[in-house]
């Protein structure tokens, strides 16, 4: 059996023996501090601590012991350790330690604990105490403070030793703590250069405060001086560091608890490092300016850089060392001013990938990269945090991204690399994390939506994008979307497709792809377009006609027709069966028809998918949006197609404007324009109400662009006659400049769907101008709504155009004639004998006949008025969308000066202003349609008159009655005031007169292709019961149209009685013609 012992005592030792062995012996205090250091131990092998005193407080007064007797045998063993849990108090909040204090007041507990009972009564003696307790005076040993370490006991006070650690505590992940031994040990190797200057000054505090002269805490004077002793000896280990300030936390309860028994107050702060600029802050793109700081915390960075990681500031005063993650997460601690996230979630969870091969041809990919799955090329969406797009731009994040495709013993493997640029230590440093995804079958994603961005394209201070989703009817089988910094987003359901239209205010980097219930899948980044720097100007000339609506623009004096080139960024590859029909429908058209020439573009919008907003707040895009109609697609009797927009439904004409102005304005910031001068044109049959409103409606909207495109947008005012002009006027300039036609005595007429725009002049002067709403709708397409059939000779079925009325007839007939008229014209010399056509065809001259009749009135009174010098008839120079109508007249189906029906329309001139027919000619724009927008940004002939601001009366050209007040068919017509009865005499002289002329000018000239009435006898006219009905007819249609001529004079659109008893003429006949 072996018998363990106490070494032998020293020759000169102090310990007297007992007198009788088993028999307790009454000792002084320092008994056992005298049996221990007379003990002879040189022993060799690893040093023990001695605890088998037998004591409860045995481990805090063999500490006493180790630090106040010199020849305490482990002595330097227990002041590494006392020195361990010093510094592991002084770094702290440094370190982000989980060191923690409980007051334990034994004079309280005592009555209460039976182990507080014995603590209390064994108390030790404070012969060695550094304070005494005086507020209430009590026992030095009385308050103890046990500190913790993740929740659990490591060690205690000791008002003889300050702390003591604990015999077995356990400091898990303190840098100075022996996990192999169990024991603490001094800081010194562990700590940076900061951290021991910091160490340094707080033990010199602690010092100064543990021997302060006063000795205020009335601690036992040579128990002050072996502990301050102590601690200069430990600070005097650390170096020297002068110029380190002492800087304590700010916290007053650090350890949750005040330590403020005695002397140890000095231990109630720990220091706090000053401030130091993040090692581990992302360095961001340059253009990323607005966005807070974002640290990445990660403890491996320390490995990657090979540095200690209380060398890497992570966050003010805090390192990697002390970084507490946890506290992060459950926001016991919050830092202000940055944000932060763990790099591990910088990565997805799960790779997802689209199914296909380049299915994603608008979006930035790493390059090179080729991903295989199942034998085929797939295309990846990037399986990264969204919160990289807010610091790099995607041009940057490609550059720190790699992905290899390897393969592993579960199969094929896509690793994920990114470089992450930090600011260092010491300068910018890298730092590589990398994630490794399993292929699978179900991230798989078999189709793609359409996508797309527009416009594609950076220019200085534009802030209008748009983007468009459709799921394409897939569901689950494909992604959702989400885009930063989204403006308005508007989500809808149309059937059984998901949409969405976005506004941004900035070009996207990223496109956010999610799942169903709207969870990051993966990003599409795209790259960011140059900035286009703008410095030119353009004049736009805009002609909003009621069928078509044309663009030109005057760029350095070239004139061309504005580009239509397309700025769509087509993110997602789609079949474009799929894709072009919900582009015109839901969102910007990307392409237009015909694509050899795209303008003028239809007057049409579509308003499918908008957002319903309340009157007055609608928004361009969303709410509506040009509209591109094909042959086979469009159908004006949907809900969502809005026709007619530029007399009568202001809603859409404002949308279609503000669509218009900003696709304009795109195409403008695309070609580097800064200035756009805006020249608009309307017609004179426009009221001053029509005037005034539409003036009012393009200022709104430039003003608008202005702020949302950072293009100058001046925008003419409704007095400013340069730059807004009846279309009558910029035919005319169209005609001088363009086409070299002189207008010495000149007649231009703009003839467009609904208004014909008459001008007269004379050496460049303007002598009158006049709108009246006789154009293609009335001369041609009216015929064609009363009967539809009729248009089956031209290979068209009749369901297309079955059914539909007025506006939506129109427009239908509009696209089809636009498509299709070159043709349609060339099977008219087969129709030649068809009776059916030769109606239609004399209707169609009746009508031009007509306009041509009272242009002819017009010339006769202004030589009455003495305002027209060369009495007699003008050459006419026709353009416009409604002047292909002329083509019709001529059997060839191609109207020149050489046309027979030139002589018709000059001898209708002759007869309605009495002049000499000296067969003048009509000029057919080589242009129609692009005259008035052409002729507004044309200024090199320099024609008079075009400011004059006082509007021309109309004239006549009847006989009719303006408030009981009697008006000749050669007087001027002016609406002013309340208009409570207006009537046209019943006896229609000058158009029963017209038709006369017309019928017997077809006999006299016998114009291929075009004969006179049926039952026309020259000075006899009509047969007698046929022309008593046509006019009796013809006069109950015009009083159908009189009775809405009452009212304000401001809101009504004056009409020529002549043009309003001539278009009821027409009526009567068309139905006529079509059997009704």
């Amino acid at each position: 059996m072996t018998i363990l012992i106490l070494p032998k005592l020293k020759s000169d030792s102090d310990v007297r023996p007992a007198d009788e062995s088993g028999k307790w012996d009454l000792q002084q205090a320092k008994a056992f501090q005298d049996v221990a250091s007379s003990l002879d131990y040189k022993a060799p092998g690893q040093v023990k601590s001695v605890s088998s005193v037998p004591t409860m407080w045995a481990r805090a007064l063999s500490m006493e012991m180790a630090l106040h007797n010199p020849y305490y045998p482990i002595r330097q063993e227990m002041i590494q350790q006392w020195q361990g849990m010093l510094g592991a108090i002084a770094l702290a909040e440094v370190r982000g330690f989980p060191l923690k204090a409980q007051l334990v007041c034994l004079g309280s507990l005592k009555d209460k604990e039976p182990f507080a009972h014995s603590l209390y009564e064994l108390l030790p003696d404070p012969v060695n105490s550094l304070y005494s307790l005086t507020s209430p005076p009590k026992h030095a040993w009385e308050d103890i403070y046990i500190f913790l370490w993740h929740d659990k006991a490591v060690g205690m006070s000791s008002p003889s030793t300050l702390v003591v650690p604990a015999e077995e505590g356990i400091w898990t992940n303190l840098p100075w703590w022996n996990d192999k031994t169990g024991k603490l040990e001094s800081p010194h190797h562990r700590l940076n250069n900061t951290e021991r200057a910091l160490l340094w000054r707080w033990l010199e505090n602690l010092r100064d405060e543990v021997g302060n002269k006063e000795n205020k805490y009335r601690g036992q004077k040579q128990a002050i001086n072996t502990i301050g002793g102590l601690i200069e000896d430990f600070r005097q280990s650390l170096g020297n560091y002068p110029e380190q300030i002492l800087t304590l936390s700010n916290n007053p309860q650090f350890f949750q608890v005040p330590l403020n028994r005695g002397v140890l107050i000095a231990l109630n702060k720990p220091v706090k490092v000053e401030a130091k600029p993040s090692s581990v802050r992302l360095i961001k793109s340059p253009e990323k300016t607005n966005v807070l700081d974002l640290l990445i915390l990660d403890r491996e960075i320390s490995t990657a850089w090979n540095e200690s990681p209380q060398n890497i500031w992570v966050y003010g005063n805090q390192t990697l060392a002390s970084l507490n993650i946890e506290a992060l997460k459950n926001k016991t601690i919050i830092w202000e001013g940055v944000r932060w996230i763990e790099s591990k979630d910088l990565f997805l969870p799960e790779f997802k990938f689209v199914d296909l091969e380049d299915a994603l041809p608008g979006a930035f990919l790493p390059p090179g990269i080729q991903i295989n799955f199942n034998g085929q090329r797939v295309t990846p969406l990037l399986p990264l945090n969204p919160i990289l797009l807010e610091y790099f731009t995607s041009e940057e994040l490609i550059r720190h991204i790699q992905l290899n495709q390897i393969q592993s013993s579960e199969g094929s493997v896509l690793r994920f690399s990114l470089d992450l640029p930090l600011s260092g230590t010491n300068g910018t440093q890298n730092y590589r994390i990398f994630k490794d995804y399993q292929i699978k079958e179900e991230n798989a994603l078999p189709e793609v939506p359409v996508l797309e961005i527009w416009p594609h394209f950076r220019a200085e201070g534009w802030r209008s994008y748009y983007a468009f989703y459709y799921d394409a009817e897939f569901g689950d089988e494909t992604f959702q979307v989400n885009l930063p910094s989204a403006r308005e987003p508007h989500l809808f359901k149309d059937g059984r497709g998901s949409y969405q239209i976005t506004r941004l205010e900035e070009f996207p980097s990223y496109i956010n792809c999610q799942d169903r219930d709207r969870r990051t899948i993966g990003l599409i980044l795209l790259r960011t377009p140059e900035l286009n720097r703008s410095t030119g100007s353009w004049r736009v000339g805009v002609d909003f006609g009621t069928s078509f609506t044309n663009i030109y623009v005057n760029r350095k004096g070239v004139v061309e027709s504005l580009p239509l080139q397309s700025l769509h960024l087509k993110v997602t590859e789609v079949q474009i069966d799929t894709r072009n029909p919900v582009l015109f429908e839901y969102f910007v058209p990307e392409s237009f028809i015909p694509p050899d020439k795209p303008l003028p573009l239809s007057s049409i919008l579509t308003i499918r998918g908008n957002t319903h907003s309340p009157q007055g707040k609608e928004r361009p895009i969303y709410d509506g949006r040009i509209y591109v109609p094909d042959r086979n697609r469009f159908k004006p009797q949907e809900d969502w197609i809005e026709t007619d927009l530029k007399w009568t439904n202001l809603v859409a004409n404002r949308l279609f404007l503000q669509h218009l102005g900003l696709h304009i304005s795109a195409l403008a910031a695309q070609n580097n324009v800064k200035q756009v001068q805006w020249c608009l044109s309307y017609p004179s049959a426009f009221s001053n109400r029509d005037r005034k409103l539409y003036a009012q409606n393009w200022q709104d909207l430039t003003k608008e662009l202005h702020a949302q495109t950072g293009i100058t947008h001046l925008c003419p005012e409704v007095d400013e006659l340069d730059y807004f002009r009846t279309e009558s006027l910029a035919i005319a300039q169209y005609f001088a400049d363009r086409e070299g036609y002189d207008l010495v005595g000149s007649t231009c007429i703009d003839m467009g769907g609904g208004t014909s725009d008459i001008s007269i002049w004379e050496d460049n002067q303007l002598l009158h101008q006049c709108s009246v709403q006789l154009a293609g709708r009335d001369l041609f397409s009216q015929f064609l709504e009363l009967n539809p059939k009729f248009i089956q000779k031209f290979d068209v079925k009749a369901n297309e155009l079955q059914g539909l009325k007025e506006g939506n007839f129109n427009a239908k007939l509009d696209v089809l004639l636009r498509l299709e008229s070159d043709n349609w014209l060339k099977k008219i010399a087969f129709l030649q004998e068809d009776p059916e056509f030769q109606g239609l065809i004399r209707l169609v001259a009746i009508g031009t006949a007509g306009l041509y009749y009272y242009v002819g009135t017009i010339l006769g009174v202004l030589s009455k008025e003495e305002k027209y010098q060369r009495n007699e008839i003008t050459p006419v120079y026709v353009g416009g969308n409604g002047s292909r109508l002329l083509n019709w007249l001529d059997v060839r189906g191609k109207f020149d000066r050489n046309s027979e029906i030139n002589e018709l329309f000059s001898r209708m001139l002759s007869k309605g202003s009495d002049f000499e027919d000296t067969e003048e000619k009509t000029r057919l724009s080589q242009q129609p349609k692009d005259e008035v927008a052409c002729g507004l940004v044309l200024s090199d002939t320099k024609l008079q008159g075009l400011k004059k601001k006082a509007k021309d009366p109309l004239i006549a050209g009847e006989n009719c009655e303006l408030n009981n007040e009697l008006i000749n068919y050669q007087d001027r017509l002016e609406f002013d005031g309340e208009i409570k009865n207006f009537k046209i005499s019943r006896d229609l002289e000058q158009l029963k007169r017209f038709l006369y002329e017309f019928n017997l000018g077809l006999r006299d000239l016998e114009i291929e292709g075009i004969t006179p009435m049926p039952g026309f006898r020259p000075k006899v006219g009509l047969e007698s019961s046929y022309d008593s009905q046509l006019w009796r007819n013809t006069l109950r249609e015009l009083d159908n149209t009189l009775l809405k001529i009452k009212g304000n004079s401001e809101n009504i659109r004056v009409e020529p009685p002549f043009i309003l008893a001539l278009k009821a003429l027409l009526r009567v006949l068309g139905k006529e013609w079509a059997g009704k």
